[in-house]
């Protein structure tokens, strides 16, 4: 049981340990390939400093020219304050929360085009024979001669007069003047107000500082005025409209009174309640009498009888009191139809009357209103000053743009350049875009070297030598175990120096063993060139059987334990040949022979050679030229040989251009090359 919970706890510890180691590694490759990408971006800016620094030389010098050439643009600001315009009699709340619509309203009509007209009239622009020179900005020539005359003191030439001069103009001609004009000054108005106060901001920009507060002041000044005349446009409309229904109202009452006054006299009456009330009067009267005759004549029957003188005289009192009565109520009962129309034409007179009366407060109403405060609804505060210095252009800021500007543009042209070129610049990015080892870099040796395919013969300690003993070393140690005896040396396409390479590599191993230089390079076979060994019979010869292999390969004149052997008679078909079982035993006849071979090649992209040979070989290396060979070329090179099973043992970079401060910057690109069949000349 304590075994197993302790076998247990092992495994688990392991675990925990080999997750951490993996952890630690990945952040370690991270960290390198972060390191790796911002080295090849380091080379890159030193590959083109040039470049950046012309660009950084001409955004500045452009910088420079836009800054001078810029117009300065003063602003002028003048404070106000606004406030709703409401009666000394309103009833309206004081909260209003559709109160910020009246600042809008009025922000946009500082902006409107009859403001601006205003302005144009007040300060006589049309008239001012200068008005261009304050509205219109210079040319880039007139700013550049302006700044340098500022700088320098000197003088070209006089500028325009500010004097104000009248020039007759038709009225085509002034009507779109005044449009122009209207159209500039709008232009430059800006308008902000404050969120918890009345107080608004009016600035005006213009290249001219004192138009500028001109123009600000004007623009206010037309703001205000405007109002008022549009606070007096309105209340006249309502005054004029009132005064004519008065006057017309009058005329209907004055008619009505009339037709009441002409009724009264032609019938005899008085007003409607003055006859009723002397009708009812009489009316009341007479019965009265009436009554107290009869009371009366009741008083004496019971007293004297009914031949008493008294009670005839009583009844005949009677009699005449119930004829008054009689007849008032018949005349009462007459004039009722008359009473009718009088009461309509009293009503009449009264409706006219209430009518006159409501309109007559309405004029005073408005009347009073005009005179009120109604009117101030908007006073400066702070007038507006010429400023003291423009607000544009900021010239240190456009210099130091334009300058940042050019520097990120020279970068962008070095890494588009990179991009677009696509070829290797050093060791870091042939292994980081290939993803093989990086076996050596060969450096580029000048036009003053006459055979550089033996170059490591002539100071076996120079840089030269170093790069090649360093590529032995590397084939060698890439298995310690079994070192490669067999190493093939090809390319992408020709000309990258695989042939360079493998002649001194050849050199190189024979200081430390019997080595042999095959030329398998059979349809441009360059080793021919290189040494003269004395004969012209070769690989090609021996495999056909022409000749003994004895007699095709011949000892290095200069290097004792170097042995060659050419190419030989240039075969119909190559690729057959090196596929044949007779190749395939003459090499193996060599690796008894031989302690190392290494084989110059065909380019893989233009023929299949190498594929045939790197079956046979126990070490395949490709080179690749600096700024010549690109990404997809060594890439399609390295898939066709994986594609037969054909692994790439590592790279070898060729013609760097070694500095001092610059270890791997090279020039030139060269796209594919022809790698034709070439017969041998007769």
């Amino acid at each position: 049981m304590n075994t197993s919970v302790h076998s247990s706890n092992q495994n688990g510890s392991q675990l925990v340990k080999d997750w951490f180691a993996t952890s630690t590694s990945n952040r370690e490759s991270e960290a390198e390939s972060l390191a790796v990408t911002f080295a090849n971006f380091v080379q890159t800016l030193r590959e083109n400093k040039w470049i950046i620094i012309l660009s950084f030389i001409f955004g500045m010098g452009f910088g420079i020219v836009k800054a001078v050439s810029e117009t300065p643009i003063f602003q002028a600001s003048l404070t106000m304050a606004v406030e709703p315009s409401t009666s000394q009699n309103s009833s309206q709340a004081i909260f209003d929360p559709y109160a910020y619509r009246f600042y809008e309203t009025q922000y946009e009509l500082l902006k409107s085009r009859s403001v601006a007209e205003r302005v144009v009239d007040r300060l006589k622009l049309i008239e001012r024979e200068s008005v261009t020179y304050l509205l219109v900005p210079p040319s880039i020539k007139q700013s550049l001669m302006n700044e340098f005359e500022r700088v320098t003191g000197i003088n070209f030439g006089k500028n325009v007069s500010n004097i104000e001069t009248y020039k007759s103009l038709t009225p085509q001609e002034e009507t779109q003047k005044r449009a122009w004009l209207t159209g500039v000054i709008q232009s430059g108005v800006s308008v902000s107000g404050g969120d918890k106060t009345n107080l608004v901001s009016v600035t005006y920009r213009s290249i001219n500082a004192e138009f500028a507060a001109e123009v600000a002041n004007a623009l206010v000044e037309a703001y205000i005025e405007q109002g008022l005349d549009s606070e007096l446009n309105r209340t006249q409309q309502t005054t004029r409209w009132l005064s004519q229904r008065i006057s017309e109202l009058k005329k209907s009452l004055d008619t009505a009174q009339q037709d009441l006054q002409l009724f009264l006299v032609e019938e005899g009456m008085l007003d409607s309640t003055s006859t009723a009330d002397i009708s009812q009067g009489e009316l009341r009267a007479l019965n009265t009498d009436y009554l107290a005759a009869r009371a009366k004549l009741d008083e004496l029957e019971k007293r004297y009888g009914g031949l008493h003188p008294k009670i005839t005289e009583a009844r005949s009192e009677l009699n005449a009191a119930k004829r008054r009565l009689d007849a008032k109520s018949k005349s009462i009962s007459a004039n009722r139809l008359k009473q009718i129309e009088l009461d309509r034409l009293e009503r009449e007179v009264a409706s006219n009357q209430e009518l006159y009366n409501a309109f007559l407060a309405k004029f005073r109403e408005a009347d009073l209103s005009a005179s009120s405060s109604q009117i101030a609804r908007a006073r400066i505060v702070d007038r507006a000053l010429p400023p003291s210095g423009p607000i544009y252009p900021q010239k240190e800021k456009i210099i130091m743009l334009w300058a940042i500007g050019g520097l990120v543009l020279g970068v962008g042209i070095a890494i588009f350049r990179e991009q677009l070129e696509g070829t290797f610049k050093n060791g870091s990015a042939v292994e980081a875009k290939l993803g093989l080892p990086l076996y050596g870099v060969m450096q580029a040796m000048g036009r003053e070297v006459n055979n550089v395919e033996r170059h490591y013969l002539a100071n076996t300690r120079s840089v030269f030598s170093e790069s090649v003993n360093h590529i032995r070393t590397g084939v060698m140690y890439s298995n310690v175990d079994n070192p490669p005896q067999v190493v093939v040396i090809t390319s992408s396409v020709q000309s990258e120096g695989k042939t360079t390479v493998a002649s001194n590599l050849a050199l190189s191993y024979a200081k430390i063993g019997r080595t042999l230089l095959l030329d398998a390079d059979l349809r441009r076979p360059r080793i021919k060139n290189i040494v003269d060994t004395g004969v012209s019979d070769g690989l090609v010869d021996y495999v056909a059987g022409v000749t003994e292999l004895r007699e095709c390969v011949q000892r290095d004149p200069q290097e004792e334990n170097l042995y060659i052997l050419k190419a030989g008679t240039t075969p119909p078909n190559p690729l057959e040949l090196l596929a044949s079982e007779k190749f395939r035993n003459t090499l193996a006849l060599l690796r008894d022979k031989f302690d190392y071979i290494i084989v110059d090649t065909a380019p893989v992209l233009p023929a299949s050679d190498a594929v045939v040979l790197g079956q046979l070989c126990d070490s395949l290396l490709m080179v690749v030229q600096s700024d010549r060979t690109t990404h997809h070329m060594a890439r399609d090179a390295i898939k066709r040989l994986s594609a037969s099973k054909v692994s790439v043992t590592g790279l070898i970079l060729t013609q760097a251009n070694i500095k001092k401060d610059n270890p791997y910057a090279y020039g030139g690109y060269y796209g594919y090359g022809a790698y034709a069949y070439v017969e041998d000349p007769d």
